[in-house]
């Protein structure tokens, strides 16, 4: 099955050279046709004039195509319009592929009943792993990790860093959500997530293929708790949207601000036991980061569509936990 191999990218010139440096050491002996497809989302920092110094290393398999709609759903649903090929393997643009990633992909996508695939992705750190960042937390940082044996996958467990569609379930499900997702440097999400789940909703199988592995490159930028507070705040800000009308309440409303309550007063235990710059206080903050965004979404998502405001369950009460 051919593959496009399609990476959005927005003012990453110098992490797109690093990507297409690795792909071109694909082992493509035994591998399907393939092409390379670079969607510049309006960037100015030359992306485009990187790309095309590689142009003559890939023996016209790599192409770049401008997206002026900013914003990385654009930037995905342009690959679709685009790509050659049934198969659309949308890679990050800051990842360094396995050799083998290309000829383990089109094995897994033969099982026609395969509508979707995601891909090992482990983190190359700049340097050493601070401690107070966990084994759990390292998932905010786009880690793929669900062992080594091939199985069926859900929305939530793989992501766009290593994510392939057959174009034609992309084109069923009516492509990637514009209201959502990352647009510039934002860090919001959930395209990724919502795609996979409407697919699967379809009927289409999603798998998750532990051969076809990345290495996805953690800038400097990133190992931060502002960062991470930042990542878990905007990450919630999203699911909201994604809500049928029956939840989007005062209920949930309160319910979210509930929980912010709680998972501070959590955090403040967590400090008291272990210290205010230990892991598992860390970690507490996180959940307060993730509810507070909740709450912030919901909040906004109530003004957005209006009317629903009066929808509280009067007999409801919050919960405990």
């Amino acid at each position: 099955m051919n593959v496009t191999i399609a990476i959005a990218t927005y003012n990453r010139a110098v992490e797109v050279e690093k990507t297409l440096a690795g792909l071109g050491l694909l082992n493509i002996i035994g591998c399907p046709e393939h092409e390379i497809l670079v969607i510049d989302n309006n960037s100015s920092d030359g992306t485009a004039d990187s790309v095309a110094r590689f142009i003559p290393h890939f023996g016209g398999r790599l192409r770049c195509v401008r997206e002026e709609k900013q914003g990385l759903s654009h930037a995905r649903n342009r690959a679709i319009d685009e790509a050659r090929y049934p198969i659309v393997a949308y890679l990050d643009d800051d990842v360094d592929v396995d050799p083998h990633w290309l000829k383990n992909l089109s094995d897994a996508f033969a099982n026609e009943e395969v509508a979707v695939i995601g891909g090992r992705a482990f983190l190359v750190y700049p340097g050493s792993r601070p401690r107070w960042l966990s084994d759990s937390v390292e998932g905010l940082l786009t880690k793929v990790e669900l062992g080594p044996i091939r199985r069926t996958a859900v929305a939530g467990e793989i992501y766009g860093v290593n994510l392939s569609f057959r174009k034609d379930w992309l084109k069923r499900a009516g492509g990637f959500r514009t209201d959502i997702g990352r647009i510039g440097t934002s860090l919001l999400g959930g395209e990724d997530d919502d795609m996979v789940a409407r697919v699967a909703a379809l009927g289409g199988k999603v798998l998750y293929e532990p051969m076809a592995v990345v290495g996805h490159r953690v800038p400097a930028s990133r190992i931060s708790r502002k960062w991470f507070r930042k990542r878990c705040f905007w990450g919630s800000v999203t699911s909201p949207r994604m809500w049928p009308d029956e939840q989007v309440t005062r209920y949930q409303v309160m319910r979210a601000t509930w929980h912010v309550a709680l998972m501070s007063w959590r955090t403040t235990r967590a400090a008291l036991r272990h210290g205010p710059r230990s892991a598992s206080c860390f970690q507490q903050f996180l959940n307060v980061a993730s509810r507070a965004g909740l709450w912030f979404g919901l909040v906004r998502e109530l003004r957005r569509r209006g009317g629903l405001l009066g929808r509280a369950r009067a007999a409801q009460v919050c919960p405990a936990t």
